[in-house]
């Protein structure tokens, strides 16, 4: 049987997270419940359920912050290695005799 308290308590730490956009927090969460997060399931309790889907909002929105941020950091390190790039074509100028 679920726990809902745990349950709600769990959607309020991470809801926390996610609106301080604290992406540590939010991976350090995923990471420490990963268990109980894979072992939730359907019930026959609307009332759970319900807060089976509040939950699986607030981490839907978890990871798309986590995955924008990653795209973000794909895009700056393309960016610092064409720059990089860039730079070693000038290299042979700057010695030239």
């Amino acid at each position: 049987m679920l726990d809902t308290a745990y349950l709600v308590e769990l959607t309020d730490e991470l809801e926390a997270s996610v609106q301080g956009q604290d992406v540590d927090s939010i991976l350090q969460f995923c990471e420490q419940h990963d268990t109980f997060i894979r072992s939730i399931q359907p019930s026959n309790d609307a009332g759970v359920n319900q807060a089976i889907k509040e939950f699986a909002q607030v981490h839907q929105r978890a990871l798309e912050l986590v995955e924008n941020l990653h795209t973000v950091m794909q895009n700056e390190l393309f960016k610092s290695t064409k720059t990089r790039q860039g730079v070693i074509q000038y290299k042979g100028v700057k010695h030239a005799k």
